[in-house]
């Protein structure tokens, strides 16, 4: 098997719908503190047909699909947000529709309710993937396979002129797989840090190129290491080729661990409050409320 560039650990696993795999998240968690996970958006069109099902797990964000313009986005989002629930769901021994999702002041995602369980999504094409973690901030990016990146402007955008330099360095053929390598890894790790386009990607780099299995490292602008402070990044290629790529932050929570649903307050309760009003099964019945 060739090596990949950028490997820190296993390679995200792939999860083809709802029943899983899910031992080998569970092992990740385990071993490492957090878990990247991806799919195919074909893989859970199926669960994302069904309209009562996808509007129970997509809870509040249920309204915003009719904002989205096109079939194919609308899908990714859809499963993006099926695939995180449901990993979730198997991390934190939760029923993935008494998940709710959330946004931080600074535009990141939180399950709310779970403060010391991070979480992050991206999605491309038909590719969606996720990432789970009980150490500290994490932020995933994931980019099809050649997508012009190279000679197209976006090298001068996000790169500093350390890393020019050595793209140029680079055979023509390798160049724009580097750029797109850079690219996730600088949008993951602003994800990761809450700062999304707040961050100028050309004041800090990533070795340039990876050709073992050693892990990408953090540069200052001009090209001398960084000190990291903890956070790691990795990157692996995906089935059809697409690059996803990985920021984990350093372990705030690991003195205290994650919290699983049992730890928390009345199951039933909580339901009420992320669904609205109560479902037949859970008492009284009134036509649920859209948030």
């Amino acid at each position: 098997m060739p090596p990949r560039p950028g490997l820190t650990g296993p390679p995200p696993t792939r999860v083809a719908g709802p029943s899983g795999p899910w031992h080998p998240v569970r092992d990740a968690l385990r071993d490492r503190g957090y878990a990247l996970v991806h799919a195919q958006v074909g893989d859970w069109l199926p669960v994302a047909g069904d309209e009562r099902a996808v509007e129970r797990l997509l809870g509040h964000e249920a309204g915003r699909l009719d904002t989205i313009g096109g079939a194919g986005a609308r899908d990714r989002f859809t499963v993006s947000r099926l695939l995180l629930k449901y990993a979730a769901g198997a991390l934190l021994d939760a029923e993935p529709a008494d998940l709710e999702l959330a946004r931080g002041p600074n535009g990141r995602p939180y399950l709310r309710g779970f403060s010391r369980f991070e979480i992050t999504l991206s999605h491309t094409g038909r590719t969606v993937a996720v990432g789970l973690s009980g150490l500290g901030p994490i932020g995933v990016d994931v980019e099809q396979p050649g997508r012009p990146a190279y000679a197209t402007g976006l090298a001068e955008d996000i790169c500093t002129p350390y890393e020019r330099s050595v793209l140029d360095w680079l055979p023509p053929e390798d160049r724009n797989a580097a750029v797109i390598r850079l690219w996730t890894l600088k949008e993951a790790y602003s994800k990761a840090l809450g700062l999304g386009t707040r961050l100028s990607f050309r004041s800090f780099g990533f070795t340039t190129p990876a050709t073992d299995d050693t892990a990408p490292r953090l540069l200052k602008a001009d090209g001398q290491p960084s000190d990291t402070g903890g956070w790691q990044f990795e990157t692996h290629p995906l089935e059809g080729g697409c690059t996803l790529s990985a920021a984990v932050g350093p372990s705030a929570f690991a003195s205290t661990g994650i919290q699983r649903a049992a730890e928390m307050v009345d199951q039933r309760l909580m339901r009420a409050v992320v669904r609205g009003p109560f479902d037949a099964h859970d008492g009284p019945t009134e036509t649920r409320r859209e948030q």
